[in-house]
Parts: structure tokens; sequence; C-alpha cells
């Protein structure tokens, strides 16, 4: 059989390259060096400054745009199990849940969530975006009993999860839940608005990922915020919040 030179010669680089790659050493980095260089100051651009002012000027207007008042602080408190702000934000969520269908039952949000504290007095557009910034979606979503009692499980064990709609007991090291003063049924399902991206199992809140999802209307939560301060506002009334003793830590029968 007559190959050709091409051909032959084609087999010839091949094999070369096969036969380089193949003895190709491994390389390990083993000492890496490295030093701060110092950012010196630049001048501003005025003509970039300038061509930017309006816009930058407009967003700093409707940022400081003042939506209510509050009567007191509500800081971002972590390693408690229940927070002023917490149960505000958590409120919120859940009057926002049974405007779009009354039959919703709780509300829960992740601490992760809430980025900022509010302050006492004045709360600006820019607050809200300070304390929402992301782009979450308000979702109702139906848990079985088995993901019910994971819900409640997983807000006893992380310590400032906040929540509405129910009070929660740890008895013997179990949580159990009161909805309208009395003990949820253990066989019963849940009907719970969260955001979307807890919906998806975020912060491991995977006891969502097998449940159905009953509405997406594609309201932010950021938006629900601002809409309770508005009405608020225009009620003449001020932002406020307390702790309500909605979650109990764990007794001994």
């Amino acid at each position: 059989m007559n190959w050709g030179r091409s051909t032959f010669f084609a087999l010839f680089i091949f094999g070369g390259v096969l036969f380089f790659v193949g003895c190709k050493p491994h390389w390990a980095a083993v000492q890496s060096e490295g030093n701060y260089v110092p950012v010196k100051e630049i001048q501003a651009d005025s003509l970039s400054l300038a061509f930017l002012k309006p816009y930058s000027d407009s967003v700093y207007k409707q940022m400081g745009q003042i939506l209510c008042h509050s009567a007191l602080a509500l800081p971002k408190i972590k390693g408690s199990h229940e927070t002023a702000l917490g149960n505000l934000m958590s409120d919120v969520l859940l009057s926002q849940g049974r405007k779009i269908q009354p039959g919703v039952q709780a509300s829960l949000l992740n601490l992760g969530g809430i980025r900022a504290s509010l302050p006492q007095g004045p709360i600006t557009l820019g607050n809200v975006y300070s304390l929402m910034p992301f782009e979450n979606r308000v979702v109702l979503i139906q848990l079985g009993p088995k993901e019910t009692k994971e819900l409640f499980r997983y807000i006893g064990e992380h310590p400032g999860t906040p929540f509405a709609g129910f009070e929660l007991r740890c008895e013997e090291g179990t949580w159990n839940a009161w909805l309208n003063g009395k003990a949820f049924p253990e066989s019963d399902s849940l009907l719970v608005a969260t955001s979307d991206f807890l919906a998806q199992g975020g912060d491991k809140m995977n006891f969502f990922l097998p449940c159905p999802l009953k509405s997406d209307p594609g309201i932010l939560l950021r938006d629900a915020i601002v809409g309770y301060m508005t009405d608020l506002n225009n009620l003449g009334q001020l932002l406020n919040s307390r702790l309500d003793g909605r979650i109990h830590a764990c007794i001994e029968k």
C-alpha cells in the first residue's frame, strides 16, 4: 500500500506532537512575591464631570426622596432570634403576599438579604435601596407537611431569620408553630410568601425546592417596601416595629 509522502509527513508530525505533549513537565508554583503599589490621586476630568452632572444630580435627587419618617432606629442585628427590623420586613412581605392571594398564611426572608439598618427620622428611597439592593421578587409557594416542618426547624436553627404569620416555640428540642392561636397541625401544608431567590433554594432553604410555585406576579420586594412606607406617610403615620415574641427559645415542659 502506498500512502504517499503527504500522508507519511502528517503521521510524522502527529506522532511528534503526541511525544512532546506526553513528555511535557508539570510545573507547580513554589513561591510568590508581591508588594503594594500606591495609587496616586488622579485629577478629575472636568469635561467628564460636567457631562455626568445632570445624571448624577437626578439620581441624588431621586434617592433623597423622603418616603416616611421612622419613630425609632431599626438596626440590623445578628445573633438574636427576633429583631424589630426583621419583623418589619417580614410583616411587609406578608401583607404584600395577601394582596396577591388572601389565603397566604406566612412569610419568610433571610437575614443575609437585609443589607442595612434604618435610621430614626426621615427614611429616603436611598435608605430602602441600601436595605434591599437586590432585584428580588415576591413569590408565593405551597409547602407540604414535610417541608413545613423543615421550614420551622430552619428558623429555629438560624437566629434572626425574619418570618411572619405564626408563632414559633421550641419545646424539648422540637420547633412547633402556632397559627391564629392554635397549634399548627403536622399534616397541614403552608402557603408562604417569600423571595424568588429563596424559593430556588437560596441560603440553603432547600425545603422550597420540591414545592410548587403558586404565583410570581413580578413585584419587587423593594417596591413593596416603598409602597408600604408611602402609604404610611400618606396616612400621617410613623414607621414603627417592635419585638412581639413571635419566636421562643427552647424551654423544658
